[in-house]
């Protein structure tokens, strides 16, 4: 009875009426001179409000004491900051003045900002990277130093971060780790772009806060926030790409009342095969794809509620498949474009569900997310109505962290992720790549961080265990043990930033590299597993140097990581069923090394013109000096964009013009081919209806000068089958938004 009371006390504390907040947003050099309309982003309540015309903001339902807080007001610095909310207390925010900042305030999932983050951390918001559309999120998110893609066609791509990717990856939604038979070269990204905001990208092992496998390191995709309190917005669209006569439509609805807040959000994707420089369409490159997604969110003072649920349902063609000893490039073309169903193909269908619980209890933060990912995949290759292979994985995931702020210097967080894998195939399907598998995860770690002055200091360690157990076709059982670690400094000064930190990694082999018997089509080739395969050990340095000043930037990132254990597929002399036969083996130490460096130019005396520029490059090779397999191509990317800051009702908002250097990639395995270097030219063009419900247009075109070229991570590569030629697009966009009473 005393134990059902305290749990009734607890939440009746929890859910208890909240308080109103108030205070005021003003000049750092005049408090008496107030700042209109500033907006004020609550980073741990996801919640948006605006000051008045006289800068006075107030917000209920949100905690006692402090609360992270994003200030940002036109011609003012964005800030991160703290604020001490006490009621009855008029709490004063001071901004300063300035033309333009180059250094954005971005704060990452974890809430500390970027730019004083230990580890490699790149976030960008999904408008940003799509300042041209591309086609796909894949497509998207390569355009960040460091990251590429690979895959067998334009719906079937994978995230490559710094020469890993596949299991080396792990990929957040949010709070929810995503599982999707990421081990097969032709399972793609488990996400759309629909309702994401944002992706950030830790690069390099980070099984610290993430969980094992992150050798590579993580993609943390984050949603769209809810809509501004007190308000209704929505939104819908429409993208054609002339090149697949590819349309892409979606449709989102946003709306805060209070304490609760909902987003609604869904799309549909069809593309024909994708044309060529030459003329003709690669066949079967076809796909289309449903996607829905909801968020429900509450606030209560010292509770934050977030439930999400995502689906997505598509049929993905898989070019280049074929039997033929001898393989003849032309039979992969066709010169009649089509969209209808077609062989062989792969057919999935995701259900991400999870809820995220926040808790604020003074000087304690405890974050706990449960969730459920369900994948189902199908692979169809002879027979339209009868699959080859059809696998089930379901996974069930928690993740937990505390969060003790000692007090202002010492921070320590520690927490637990663990996951329970099922992952089942269909007695009745004519094939089985890989067997039945439980899979069993838990792991925890410790944080510690301290922030003192100009310095940021943190470091921390981890362990994990996994089990695997198989039943079926082979019978397996192993279990596997890690122990990491991550320590390093931030140096922050007001114009320049020094990082330095090293890290381990670790990762279990997954169920295809320990049992896999068969042909894996999506790949077209014969794959065979190794049981004794031990876990992947890896260490990373990493260093990075910012200068950050107000008419320009300039980062520079070199990292070398080490490691042991390196698990690849080797091809061997065999032949079955018409299918190259490659092994999995480990090489006992490789090592991987280079640099991302980018600067962003925005000149005092041009305000409307930007320049940006990355350059990524990357070096990989075994003990024995010889190259790794798949590593991507040195790269430079560049993009011009030029602002206009027009009046009436139709406004040109800007031009951009986008160029990509891809170097040549030489070093080879026995198995690999030459990639010769290859120029990318896109333009873009985006404007803007400033009605009452605001129109906008965008136009362009991706590869200009219909450059034929071979990306060296695409599989079709060696199909002699090159990327897509030139495509035009047009899109789209209405929007909508209305403020609503507050009681």
């Amino acid at each position: 009875m005393k134990q059902l009371l305290l749990i009734l006390s607890l939440v009746y504390t929890l859910l208890s009426n909240a308080q109103t907040y108030q205070g005021k947003v003003v000049h750092h050099q005049d408090h008496e001179r107030s700042i209109p309309f500033a907006k004020l982003y609550f980073i741990d309540l996801g919640s948006t409000i605006y000051a008045d015309s006289t800068g006075f903001w107030e917000i209920s339902d949100a905690p006692a004491g402090t609360n992270h807080v994003i200030v940002s007001a036109v011609g003012f610095e964005t800030i991160h900051t703290d604020i001490e909310l006490v009621e009855g207390q008029l709490i004063l925010i001071e901004l300063s003045e300035t033309h333009h900042d180059l250094d954005k305030v971005i704060v990452s999932n974890n809430g500390w900002l970027h730019r004083e983050s230990i580890t490699n951390v790149e976030s960008q918001p999904l408008s940003e990277l799509n300042k041209i559309p591309n086609s796909t999120l894949g497509e998207a998110i390569a355009n960040i130093p460091g990251v590429y893609q690979s895959g067998i066609g334009a719906g079937l791509a994978k995230p490559v971060i710094r020469g890993l990717s596949g299991s080396r990856v792990v990929t957040y939604l949010n709070s929810l780790r995503i599982e999707n038979q990421q081990w097969g070269g032709d399972h793609g990204l488990p996400v759309t772009s629909l309702g994401i905001g944002s992706v950030e990208v830790i690069k390099g092992p980070s099984s610290l806060l993430f969980g094992a496998d992150a050798m590579g390191g993580v993609l943390y995709f984050v949603d769209e926030p809810y809509a501004e309190r007190n308000t209704m917005s929505g939104f819908v669209s429409s993208k054609f790409e002339h090149n697949s006569l590819g349309t892409s439509n979606q449709a989102g609805f946003r709306i805060s009342k209070n304490a609760i807040r909902l987003n609604l959000y869904g799309g549909y994707d069809n593309s024909a095969d994708y044309g060529i420089p030459n003329g003709n369409q690669i066949l079967n490159s076809r796909f289309k794809q449903s996607s829905a997604k909801v968020a429900l969110g509450y606030n209560k003072k010292k509770w934050v509620l977030n439930v999400r649920y995502n689906f997505y349902q598509g049929r993905l063609g898989l070019p280049g498949h074929t039997h033929d000893s001898i393989i003849d490039a032309s039979s992969f073309q066709t010169t009649t474009q089509n969209r209808k169903d077609n062989i062989p193909a792969q057919f999935v269908t995701n259900h991400f569900t999870s809820v995220e619980n926040k808790f604020f209890l003074g000087k304690h933060e405890l974050y706990i997310t449960l969730g459920n990912t369900n994948n189902a995949l199908k692979e169809f290759e002879e027979k339209f109505t009868i699959p080859e292979m059809v696998i089930n994985l379901n996974n069930s995931v928690y993740n937990a962290k505390w969060k003790i702020h000692f007090n202002k210097v010492f921070e320590l967080i520690v927490g637990s992720q663990g996951m329970y894998q099922i992952n089942k195939n269909d007695p009745a399907a004519e094939e089985e790549l890989i067997p039945d598998a439980k899979t069993l995860d838990v792991g925890g770690f410790a944080l510690l961080h301290a922030k003192w002055k100009e310095w940021r200091i943190q470091t921390g360690a981890r362990y994990d265990n996994r089990t695997i157990n198989t039943s079926g076709s082979s019978s397996f059982s192993g279990s596997y043990q890690g122990v990491n670690f991550s320590s390093g400094f931030a140096w922050i000064h007001e114009r320049s930033t020094l990082r330095f930190n090293v890290s381990s990694g670790y990762r279990a082999p997954t169920t295809s590299e320990l049992l896999s018997d068969g042909i894996h089509h999506g790949s077209a080739r014969y794959e065979i597993g190794n049981t004794t395969l031990g876990s992947e050990k890896a260490i990373q340095i990493d260093l990075s140097y910012g200068l950050h000043l107000e008419d320009f930037e300039l980062i520079i990132n070199p990292f070398f990581n080490q490691i042991y254990d390196y698990i690849y597929l080797q091809p061997n002399d065999s032949v079955i069923d018409g299918f190259k036969v490659y092994n999995y083996v480990q090489s006992p130490v490789s090592i991987l090394y280079g640099t991302d460096a980018g600067f962003h130019y925005h000149p005092h005396g041009a305000h409307w013109m930007h320049l940006e520029s990355s350059f990524s490059t990357l070096f990989a090779e075994d003990n024995n000096k010889q190259p790794l397999p798949m590593i991507p191509q040195s790269r430079i990317n560049s993009q011009l964009r030029f602002e206009f800051n027009m009046k009436g009702v139709f406004k040109i908002e800007d031009i951009v013009i986008q160029h990509s250097y891809y170097f040549k990639q030489n070093r080879l395995v026995d198995y690999e081919t030459f990639t010769a270097a290859y120029n990318l030219l896109n333009l873009g063009l985006n404007m803007k209806f400033d009605l009452q419900t605001p129109i906008y247009l965008g136009m362009g075109v991706r590869n200009v000068l219909n450059e034929t070229y071979y990306d060296h991570l695409s599989t079709l590569k060696y199909l002699a089958i090159p990327n897509a030629g030139i495509n035009a697009y047009f899109s789209v966009r209405i929007e909508f938004n209305k403020t609503l009473k507050k009681h």
